[in-house]
Formats: C-alpha cells, structure tokens, sequence
C-alpha cells in the first residue's frame, strides 16, 4: 500500500457516515449525532463538516438552522470553492525542513506563507490545489474539498451521469480487479456507464503527433507537451510563460473526454475519477468550465465503496468493447505520453523519426530544473514532458497504491491492450467521425473540443 497521509482517520469514518446517511434519508439525524458526539470544538465540528459535505462555510450558530442550510446547498449543488484549505492553526511542533515547515517545503509555488504573528495560511494566487499540504501534515491542519454528497442527488434522480477514469485506475484497488468489474461497481452507485480517459489520450496523442510534425523542422526545435498535468501547466503558464509559444494547445485527457461525451450528449452529467487533487481546480477553470461537472479522488471513491458495502473483487463485471490503445493507457506513469506521441511518429511520419527526441521529468523540483535549461537553450530533446508528481499519475497525492505498484499496474493493463496504435483503432476512428472530423489532419488545425488558449 501506498506510503504517506491522506484524510484523517476520523474524517474518513465521518464521511462514510454523511454518504450513507444522505443516501439513505437520515441525514439530519446522523449529522446531529456527528456534531455532538465526534468533535470537542463546535466551531470546527462546522467548518470540517462542510468541506467533508463540499459546500461553502455556512455563517449560522444554531446547530439545526446550520443543518438545514448545509442540507439546502448539497441539494443544490453549491459546491465549495475552495479545494484545499486550512482548518486549524498550526502549532509550532510539525517537522521543519531547513528553514521551512514541512506543508511549506512540499509547496511548488511557495503559496503557503507566514503573516505578522508567524501563523502560516495559504496565498489564493499563487495555490494551485496541488493537495501536497494535505498529503504531508501528519496533524490535519489541511483538508481538501470532496465533491460526492452535492452529486448524489444526480445519481439518485433521473440525470444521466457518466463516470469517466484516469488511466492510473489500473490496479488501484486490487491486483486482480479488472476495468469491467469497476464499470459494474459505478453503475451500483447509479452512474449510467464508466468510461476510460484513456480513448480521449488516444486523440491527444495523434494530435501531438500531428503537431510535432508541422513544430519541429530542423534539429534544435522542439515541442512540450500539455497533456494530463494541472502543476506541469501551471508552471509554464506562472514562471515560464517565454516558452509558451512552444506548448501544444491541447487541453488535458479530462476535459477532451468531458467534452467529447457532452458534444454526443449534451444532457448528461460527467465526473471524472483520478488521483490528483488539482484537478478539481482545473476543472472550474474559467476557458474549461462545464466538460466536468465534478472530480472525485480514488482515495475518496474507496470510501464510498465501502459507505455501500461494495466489494469490488466480488463482483463479475460489465464487459465494454475494449477501445482504448497502449498508449493512452501509458499517460498514467511518467515517459508515457512521450512513448504514445512516438509511436504515431515512427509509423506516420518516418520522415521525422531522426528529430524525435523525448526528455522528461517528474516532480515539480525536476520540472522547473528541466524548464530552466530549457529556457537556456540548453536542453536538446525535441519533445518535452512534465509531470508534476514522481512518477507521474500513479504517483498523485491520492492514489491508493505505491507508485511502483501502480507504474506495475498501469503497464500490465497498457501492454494488455487489443490496440497498440490509437491509428489502428476502428471504434475511434468511428468516434471522430461522429464528431464530424473524417482525416486524421483536421485534428492539427484548431479545434475547439481539444484545445485551449495558453497565452
């Protein structure tokens, strides 16, 4: 199992509890039992309540009006702003890292600074709810914002919502669980289907492909790549915004496929399910609102599984046609989108095998190191790649599994693929067309589903 701290035991047992008691009609009363009997201090008992119920602080001291009016914005959709905060001041006896605390040495963009009175708390600017704080502070001081108690009155009304999966699912809840058996597990909790990103890194991976043919002329050009990560991203767009015009507009795997099922359909509901935190943030960006309309956690879908008593090995599956490629399923684990994009190089453009080059980096310390001699003039691969955990995906702040379990995991399911080359693929090529886009060419020229404006 995965090293390290996610949410805290009691918040974990309190959240399982809201789950199950909105789910079932005895909301009120459990939480009432909540308030009184799980936290000393009331004001605290508040303020962690709302997050863990994913609405906005609620200014109200009577504990029954407070318990309608956090019932009222669940039911609609209010969901909180804010996807990681600090909840209580911190003491002064948490490991230091040099002159730094721990939360503050992990923080990529030093967002998490000191006021007059030395009490540390976080600068809305520079945060980009990475969720490093949170996965670090052993004493809690930092929480994120779960978002399944607004949604479930989706998944228990007539809305059709569709689960869409990371790449790093793979083996997140068990070796021998196979992507049909999870599929059946979402339709138990009431979505109507489950559906890999994967197919949606198969069309960023032709596309980037597509763009480091028509980007990279001669030696010393060369191409980064956007795909997956929200830190990678943020990086280019905050402290290294002269090499933007070097980026590849493509949004990530997320919103592509947000926005490819909303295209085909627009009525539906689409959650997305992945180990980073900082997703949650992307997905209300302003140029990238309403693809996704909530992200969960695999830390926090293993706790709805067990909220419902779903056993997940248990269950005998519902198979789907198997469309996703070697590919897509790699851009879970760092090097994968570089492997991906070359493949489509290698058989589509042979004539620009000898200029592809790929560098990566993982971590946010390696990427900015990378990023910085990039902007030197000093690196003198041609196709770029970030991640802004160590090992990219299966290495996010709530992935359930160590990073070589999952980097183990994402391979097997990647090299197990019935398609090796997303060009090979019929059910893909019959997707684009249903998008309108008939020539694997269009999808060079501006396209409003898979891109998005850097500058």
């Amino acid at each position: 199992m995965k090293e390290g701290n996610g949410m805290q035991e009691k918040h974990q047992r309190v959240y399982k509890e809201l789950i199950k008691a909105y789910y079932t009609n005895h909301f009120e009363e459990t939480f009432k039992k909540i308030l009184k009997e799980e936290f000393e201090n009331k004001q605290e008992a508040k303020d962690v309540l709302s997050i863990l119920c994913g609405v906005e602080d609620l200014e109200e001291e009577e504990d029954y009006l407070f318990t309608q009016k956090l019932l009222d914005a669940i039911t609609r959709q209010q969901v909180r702003k804010k996807i990681v905060q600090k909840v209580r001041i911190c003491k002064e006896d948490c490991e230091r890292e040099g002159e730094k605390s721990k939360c503050q040495s992990v923080c990529p963009f030093d967002a998490i600074i000191r006021d007059g009175a030395g009490e540390k708390w976080i600068d809305e600017s520079l945060c980009i709810s990475c969720g490093c704080c949170v996965s670090v502070c052993e004493k809690g001081n930092y929480m994120e914002t779960p978002q399944f108690l607004p949604l479930i009155s989706w998944l228990k009304g007539e809305e059709k919502v569709i689960a869409i999966v990371a790449p790093a699912i793979a083996g997140q809840f068990g070796k021998e669980i196979s992507l049909d058996q999870l599929r059946e597990a979402f339709i138990k909790l009431g979505f109507a289907d489950m559906v890999e990103v994967a197919i949606a890194a198969d069309i960023l991976s032709l596309k980037e492909a597509l763009e480091f043919s028509e980007h990279v002329a001669k030696k010393g050009d060369f191409m980064i790549t956007s795909c997956c990560c929200p830190m990678w991203v943020a990086a280019l767009r905050k402290v290294y915004s002269s090499i933007i015009k070097d980026v590849s507009p493509s949004v990530s795997p997320m919103i592509a496929m947000g926005r490819v099922l909303k295209t085909l359909t627009p009525e539906i509901k689409v959650v997305f399910i992945g180990p980073c935190m900082a997703k949650k943030a992307e997905a209300k960006e302003k140029d990238l609102v309403g693809a996704v309309d909530a992200v969960l956690t695999f830390e926090e879908l293993k706790l709805i599984f067990e909220a419902f008593e779903i056993e997940v090995k248990s269950l005998k599956g519902v198979p789907a046609i198997d469309y996703a490629s070697t590919g897509g399923r790699l851009y879970a684990r760092t090097g994968g989108v570089s492997q991906a994009v070359w493949d489509i190089v290698d058989q589509v453009f042979p004539k620009k095998r000898e200029l592809f080059t790929a560098q990566q980096a993982d971590g946010m310390k390696a990427c900015k190191s990378l990023l910085e001699e990039l902007v030197k003039g000093e690196v003198k691969a041609s196709f770029i790649e970030g991640m802004g955990c160590k090992g990219g995906c299966v290495g996010g702040p709530k992935a359930i599994i160590s990073v070589e379990e999952g980097k183990q995991a994402v391979n097997q399911t990647a090299y197990e693929s019935v398609i090796k080359i997303p060009i090979h693929s019929e059910v893909l090529q019959a997707l684009l067309s249903r998008l309108g886009i008939e020539r694997l060419e269009e999808l060079s020229k501006e396209q409003s589903l898979f891109e998005r404006d850097f500058r």
